[in-house]
């Protein structure tokens, strides 16, 4: 039982810290937001904070996440199956993303109000 609430709060730190951090480093305040809204999913009860059960029971769903198969245990082959697929995720997003920047760019611009 204490090797899943290390590891759960050894995933759940790698998640936390981030949404705890102090804002900085991109101007137009993205990483700002998904700190915002990592902090978001860990507060369940929307107090502005996150208690040591919040902590854990997101950790909890994570590592519930991560076990396949659900025996209770996480191999490095669920975790990096589980890793490649949100890498999977995110770079589809990050296409998506880029496909929807260009078509604004090459959009012409709606002409002036008269």
């Amino acid at each position: 039982m204490k090797k899943i609430l290390l590891l759960s709060a050894a995933v759940l730190a790698l998640q936390v810290v981030p949404a705890l951090a102090e804002e900085g480093g991109h101007s137009d305040g993205k990483k700002g937001q998904h700190r915002e809204g990592m902090f978001e999913k860990q507060d369940a009860n929307k107090d502005g904070k996150v208690s040591e059960a919040e902590f854990l029971e997101h950790g909890k769903a994570k590592f519930k996440e991560l076990d396949a198969n659900g025996d209770g245990s996480v191999t490095k082959e669920e975790a990096k199956a589980h890793f490649d697929k949100k890498r999977g995720e995110w770079e589809a997003k990050k296409k998506e993303m880029k496909a929807k920047k260009e078509a604004e760019k090459a959009a012409p611009a709606p002409a002036p109000a008269e």
